[in-house]
């Protein structure tokens, strides 16, 4: 029976950019964002007048960056170049939608006008709560998930960036 030789596995490790970078820290990073991601696609389905059909981008664009963080964790494991290249597909697919994701959040803030007036209505009936407009608090309540959504999208677009740097030239180095 004829031996396999098998390559070390240290080779298919991500290259590290810098001495301080991590990539194993980094996708579990990438992958606490896109759950945050995932999280908050629940509020966006409720809250979200400008495009109502917005909170599928937040489930999607956080799935991709969960799948592209999990690939990562499971290449620094159990390295090898199958999870190698799962892993840099992964990452450029996730920095794709992730990129997408903050023009189409940063498109939405724009749009989004928290200066509301509230309706006439009889004073006792519509004011209950502290004098508190609700369409106008709900306008703020959107746009302070949106602008959640865009930080956390903005944080997993620079580690998707960095992890995708490092796999692709990993695999270059093959």
């Amino acid at each position: 029976m004829a031996s396999v030789e098998t390559q070390p596995s240290a080779e298919f490790r991500l290259h590290r950019l810098a001495p301080w970078f991590d990539p194993e820290s980094a996708a579990v990073t990438t992958i606490l964002l896109g759950l945050f991601q995932v999280l908050l696609a629940a509020s966006v389905a409720q809250t979200d007048e400008v495009l109502p059909k917005l909170f599928v981008l937040p489930l999607v664009s956080g799935l991709l960056i969960v799948a592209g963080g999990s690939l990562t964790v499971a290449n620094e494991r159990n390295p090898s170049r199958l999870l190698l290249r799962g892993c840099a597909c992964s990452n450029g697919v996730g920095l794709l939608g992730a990129l997408l994701a903050f023009c189409l959040y940063c498109y939405t803030l724009s749009l989004q006008d928290t200066e509301e007036e509230c309706p006439s209505i009889p004073h006792e009936y519509y004011y209950q709560s502290f004098y508190s407009c609700p369409p106008t608090d709900l306008a703020k309540l959107t746009s302070s998930v949106t602008l959640l959504l865009l930080l956390y999208d903005t944080g997993a677009a620079i580690m998707h960036c960095l992890l995708s740097v490092s796999a692709f030239k990993t695999l270059k180095t093959d």
